[in-house]
């Protein structure tokens, strides 16, 4: 028999979300404080991956053991097929998790891997790679605008909270499903347009941005190693995050003037509120993220 009349609303699914994300924030900080005891350098490396490890830890364990998650018992919800006739299998639930989890993730670091390879590669015409970067670029921008219009459509038409949920076929049903709220559903779909407007119109302002910006210059050909040695050096051009040790990314000013890259300074002043290097006592609003700063 199908369950298909007792399927949870937008309410239920996205407390039994929140209530998750409380204890896998939870999780997140003592994976974290032990990663801190154990190695201060290797904390400033690793500590963005303590909240996915959190997560999936979180989700396999409901998983593996037949378990609701805290959240699903909380609001009375239980997965089920794409039929809304059985439970879906075991297999199939790690798959979603890993995809939610994992997946934006994972397409960040295939896009990464493709640029370098596209960078090495000694074959392709110089119009070739700048024709491959664009697209690369493009589906960068893409990512978090397919993430938004898959939260309006749950907004408006319920179902799929999570775009791993859509692609592998798992639906929500509530358990008692005579406690539906039904009267919230019209103020989930009026937030469902609403935002769905923002992001069309965000798309269009970034359209028209990107038909008024220059041509760009020919490609350069590719240095030397001797010359990308040089320019690592401190009167080169490259610049070192003094957190991470690495190739600054997304370079953020204090207001003491020193640079780093944006989620380690950031993740640095969630312990302590000082200056990495001067130690002057600093805050997380005063830090800027430098957009049109060229190192």
């Amino acid at each position: 028999m199908s369950l298909f009349h007792a399927n949870a609303g937008q309410a239920e699914i996205i407390r039994s979300v929140q209530k998750d994300q409380e204890h896998i924030e939870y999780i997140r900080t003592a994976l974290s404080e032990v990663l801190l005891l154990l190695s201060q350098r290797h904390w400033f490396k690793y500590n963005a991956l303590c909240k996915l490890i959190a997560e999936i830890l979180y989700h396999h364990y409901a998983i593996l053991n037949n378990l609701q998650t805290l959240g699903e018992e909380y609001t009375g919800i239980i997965q089920v097929d794409a039929n809304y006739v059985m439970l879906p299998n075991k297999a199939l639930q790690l798959l979603a998790i890993l995809l939610e989890y994992g997946g934006e993730h994972l397409v960040d670091r295939v896009l990464t891997y493709l640029q370098t390879e596209i960078d090495r590669s000694e074959e392709l015409l110089e119009s070739v790679k700048t024709a491959l970067h664009k697209l690369i670029d493009t589906l960068r921008v893409v990512v978090p605008y397919v993430r938004g219009f898959h939260t309006s459509l749950f907004y408006i038409n319920g179902g799929k909270y999570h775009i791993s949920k859509r692609l592998t076929g798992i639906n929500y049903v509530l358990i008692r499903n005579w406690l539906k709220e039904d009267h919230s559903i019209y103020g989930y779909k009026v937030l469902g347009y609403v935002t769905l407007t923002q992001l069309l119109l965000a798309l269009a302002a970034r359209y028209r941005q990107y038909r008024s910006e220059p041509k760009p210059k020919p490609v350069q050909p590719a240095r030397t190693a001797s010359a990308k040695r040089l320019s690592s050096a401190p009167g080169g051009t490259t610049r070192s995050c003094a957190l991470c040790m690495d190739t600054t990314q997304d370079i953020s000013v204090t207001q003491c003037g020193h640079l780093f890259c944006w989620h380690c300074i950031l993740n640095w002043l969630d312990q302590r509120q000082i200056c990495p290097i001067c130690r002057e006592a600093i805050k997380k609003t005063r830090v800027v993220r430098l957009q049109n700063f060229a190192s």
